[in-house]
């Protein structure tokens, strides 16, 4: 009596199945994992905005760190919106104003000062919440 496999190995039109191969290298795995494990969660960009937009200001010594943390996050969000290829009028707005507003410099003074933080997080909240709202996020992310 003949196996299944030896009677399907004789059979017209059988072919044989390749070996599954990884799609990727053991070194380029390794990398992607060091990678993601760097990843700041959403959570913690929530927590961000938070941070700025919530009941109680930020204090003035820590201006400075919550901006890079923000730009951080527009960073991430913009990323996601262009490996997306979102065409969304809003989302294609709200990277725009993320991108101008990566890119300027804390101003000086307390209130103009906690003025771009709160555009920062304004446009950080935006772009998360569409971004959520035109499924690019759960593409990505």
């Amino acid at each position: 009596m003949c196996s299944p496999a030896a009677t399907q190995a004789h059979s017209p039109g059988f072919r044989p199945v390749e070996r599954w191969k990884p799609a990727l290298n053991a070194d380029t795995l390794a990398l992607l994992a060091s990678l993601l494990r760097e990843l700041k969660p959403l959570d913690a960009i929530l927590d961000d905005v938070g941070d700025v937009l919530g009941d109680q200001d930020p204090p003035p010594h820590e201006f400075e760190e919550t901006a890079e943390q923000l730009r951080g996050d527009l960073k991430r969000l913009v990323d996601i919106a262009v490996v997306a290829e979102d065409k969304d009028a809003e989302v294609v707005g709200l990277v725009t104003r993320a991108r101008a507003l990566r890119s300027e410099e804390l101003p000086g003074g307390y209130a103009t000062a906690l003025g771009h933080l709160r555009r920062m997080a304004g446009t950080t909240n935006a772009l998360l919440e569409r971004l959520a709202a035109t499924g690019s996020m759960r593409e990505i992310a």
